[in-house]
């Protein structure tokens, strides 16, 4: 339940984050402010590793070169954020970021791809798609 309690303020931290970030980049433009959420969130990991690391970051090149990209998809879905919110709002956004990220999550884990085990994917997960995409057609505005 612990982890279940921390994906969901995670959840709730990536909703208060797109408007927050689609506001600022009314002020300072769409790439900048997308700049400016990954400086922040840089410095506060980077302050993070100073005081509670393991000491690991040297081993950083012992890691395969496809290992580094993921922060390159945070800075893609932050900058699609700033993009959306403004012209679809927040819970339609973040439904249709959801969505994505369950199927994106349901192919991985049906090939047990990055070593992960495999959890083949059933009825059950396809109700779960279809009951998340009716929702995304709910929530929808144009």
């Amino acid at each position: 339940m612990l982890y279940i309690a921390l994906m969901v303020f995670g959840g709730c931290l990536v909703a208060l984050q797109s408007p927050v970030n689609a506001a600022l980049s009314r002020t300072v433009g769409i790439l900048e402010s997308s700049f400016v959420s990954f400086a922040g969130g840089t410095l506060f990991l980077g302050l993070a590793v100073l005081f509670f690391g393991r000491g690991q970051l040297m081993r950083l090149p012992e890691a395969p070169s496809w290992q580094w990209i993921g922060g390159v998809f945070g800075a893609i879905m932050v900058l699609n954020t700033i993009i959306a919110v403004p012209r679809i709002g927040v819970l339609t956004t973040a439904m249709a970021m959801i969505f994505g990220n369950l199927l994106m999550a349901a192919i991985i884990d049906n090939y047990g791809w990055f070593g992960l085990p495999v959890t083949p994917f059933g009825w059950r997960r396809l109700l779960g798609f279809v009951l998340v995409l009716a929702g995304l057609a709910l929530v929808f505005r144009r």
